[in-house]
């Protein structure tokens, strides 16, 4: 490492790396398959990744494209899963960078703790505040949003899940805004974490890189004969990455949490409580427009957490459920500080209607209270407190036309806003089954991203002494989507499947930066864009050892901009924000019993705009495991091993871009 670590952090990660591993039986493999809400189809046991057949995969039971269990392989959307023992065998080590292997998104690492994380190719344009340019993608944990209304977006350095809880993460590439309401313009991730019936006994995991420090501990048990429950702590620290620019840049930074999860099954009836909380400091600069010039580097510190709690009651055909959660986001860097708080509250109702129709309907409520303001004169917001409402309803039902291998799915989600006023989300899906394992499906879906706090209030200021050079507008409107889909699944013999998904987006309404007669630029809407793609996942067993996985994405947007919008003259070089082209391979083989090799090869497409350009790149990762008992997993690995280092998203982005390295990890898993 370049920098030392605390000791507390040595201390612990010795005590991980070199821990008991001689205990009472317990999981060596990530499970496929859970019991409880949102379980994979199987029957629970442990399953690794070259073990779980094409056909069992495909029959994976997922939620997030309809709301209620269905097949991977009959979902009308196009979807994606990682399980956990994927992500765990990819060497990836957080929730971003897994999704690096998702068909139509992309990822990129543009400093040290700023990732570009789109699907379908959109990116906002550039913020103040959003340190990840993405606004139209949907981040849920365990039904929890992570999406800020703050800069409309994720801080995806705050997304700090223990990656051994992670059971798998359920990807749509698409509007989901029918079912989970605005924002889910081009996509949803939702994270699922393990029931704690399968992580009972104590668990260690450690991962050291050149860039990286972390360490995870997990303890769950039972809670009386009807429940069982799960705690952990966790702590990572990050080095600065290499400025392209060559001056270093004291962006270190680190982050811990702490959690616990407990489920009841009463019968009928099952209860979950979850909590988290975390705290993190990033090194970061911020303009002082008092003194007008940057502020000397400081630590940014950052806290939060959320408490939910559900309840459910019923069977698959006939189940209601209601969830509740309260989320905190504090941070504060020089004088500047962000404090917002969130509640949800949430029912929904699952229903079978005789042998035709399934329907599913929910009714929600928002609130957010914000606190933003800043002494140093740069940054601040108007008014600088505000408490915003949301009422949202939805009704999806899946129709089965009658003995055709055809589902029509209509649905609707409705909601009242603070400041967004009243939006309908509708689409129109149709399925068909050719075959017993063949798929067509179709889809035209509308989709809102709703104004940020950003957008509406911000006020910043070069100098204290004159008028502000940006603000927000209480004019500025929800951006619109129109979205035509297209897909296809189908076997290719008995060891490979394909799905295809092609699209086109049609746009109205996006973010544009204006300027005003007294030359301030202010937020509106005066750009549309329009976008087409086609994504691509091949899966093949080679043997039965062996599987490779691929995916392919093509992309392609075209903005435009209003003949009065300052954005006119440079609205074009928006269009090559995201590259064209995308692909990648991973392979997963079983080396005996004991051993495993895996390796991925990423490639990505030139990408530029009027503030980087960025050229094609390969990245090559390998990973060898060894598991010399149930209890205990070891991994030595290489990520970026085609360079010594390299940008993903332009060498000097916003003057400050970083460049990924060659990193060379080992990680250590044990169980007792």
């Amino acid at each position: 490492m370049r920098c030392s670590r605390p000791a507390a952090l040595a201390a612990f990660l010795l005590a991980v790396l070199a821990g008991p591993v001689a205990a009472r039986p317990a999981f060596a493999q990530e499970p496929f398959a859970v019991q409880g809400d949102g379980a994979a189809a199987g029957d629970g046991g442990e399953l690794d990744l070259t073990e779980l057949s094409l056909e069992e995969l495909l029959d994976l039971e997922i939620t997030v494209a309809s709301r209620h269990k269905e097949k991977l392989r009959d979902a009308p959307a196009a979807v994606y899963v990682l399980t956990g023992d994927e992500i765990r065998r990819s060497g990836h080590t957080s929730v971003q960078e897994a999704l690096r292997m998702v068909p139509g998104f992309h990822v990129a690492q543009w400093k040290t703790f700023g990732w570009d994380v789109t699907s379908r190719g959109f990116t906002g344009s550039l913020s103040a505040l959003n340190e990840s340019f993405a606004n139209q993608l949907l981040l849920i944990v365990d039904g929890v949003s992570y999406y800020s209304p703050v800069l409309a977006g994720i801080w995806w350095p705050l997304v700090d899940i223990p990656l051994a809880d992670i059971e798998r993460i359920e990807i749509i590439r698409g509007p989901a805004g029918t079912l989970w309401g605005a924002n889910a313009v081009n996509g949803v991730v939702h994270v699922i974490t393990k029931s704690p019936e399968d992580t009972r006994g104590h668990l260690f995991a450690a991962t050291a890189n050149e860039w990286e420090a972390s360490g995870d501990y997990r303890y769950g048990g039972s809670l009386g004969e009807n429940g069982a429950y799960r705690t952990w702590v966790s702590y990572s620290e990050y080095d600065p990455l290499p400025a392209s620019t060559g001056r270093r840049f004291e962006e270190n930074w680190w982050i811990g949490s702490i959690g616990a999860r407990a489920d009841w099954d009463l019968g009928e009836s099952r209860y979950r409580l979850i909590g988290t909380a975390y705290t993190s400091e990033f090194g970061e600069e911020l303009f002082d427009a008092g003194a007008v010039a940057y502020a000397p580097w400081d630590d940014t510190v950052k806290n939060g957490g959320f408490l939910a709690g559900s309840w459910e009651t019923g069977e698959e055909g006939d189940l209601h459920r209601v969830q509740a959660w309260a989320q905190s986001d504090f941070q504060k860097q020089f004088d500047f500080q962000h404090d917002v708080r969130s509640f949800d509250l949430e029912y929904t109702h699952s229903k079978s209607i005789g042998q035709s129709h399934d329907l599913d309907l929910g009714l929600g409520y928002r609130r957010v209270d914000s606190d933003l303001h800043g002494n140093n004169g740069y940054l601040d917001f108007d008014p600088e407190s505000r408490q915003l409402d949301s009422l949202r309803a939805f009704v999806q039902d899946q129709i089965k036309l009658g003995d055709t291998h055809q589902k029509l799915i209509l649905g609707a989600q409705v909601e009242q806003s603070t400041l967004a006023d009243f939006q309908i989300q509708p689409n129109v899906r149709w399925l068909w089954n050719p075959t017993p394992d063949q798929t067509v499906w179709a889809a035209v879906s509308r989709a809102v991203r709703t104004p940020s706090l950003e957008e509406v209030d911000i006020v910043q200021n070069f100098d204290v002494t004159g008028p502000p050079f940006l603000r927000g507008t209480d004019d500025f409107q929800s951006e619109e989507l129109l979205a035509y889909e297209l897909g296809y699944r189908t076997p290719l013999g008995d060891r490979a499947f394909l799905d295809v998904a092609t699209f086109f987006n049609d746009f109205d309404n996006l973010q544009s930066v204006e300027v005003d007669g007294s030359g301030i630029q202010f937020y509106d809407n005066k750009v549309e864009a329009q976008a087409m793609g086609a994504e691509l996942a091949l899966d093949v067993d080679a043997t039965s050892r062996w599987r490779l996985r691929s995916t392919y994405a093509w992309f392609e947007m075209d903005f435009e901009a209003d003949a009065n919008s300052a954005e006119a003259p440079t609205v074009d070089t928006k269009d090559g924000l995201i590259p064209e082209h995308r692909a990648s391979l991973r392979s997963y083989l079983d080396l005996g019993a004991d051993w495993e090799f895996d390796a991925g090869i990423y490639w990505t497409d030139e990408h530029s705009s009027s503030f980087f350009d960025n050229p094609a790149y390969w990245r090559v990762d390998a990973r060898l495991g060894w598991n010399p008992s149930e209890h205990l997993q070891f991994s030595l690995g290489v990520q970026n091993a085609q360079t010594e280092e390299h940008p993903e998203a332009g060498e000097d982005i916003f003057w400050y871009g970083s460049l990924v390295e060659r990193l060379v990890y080992f990680s250590r898993r044990a169980t007792l």
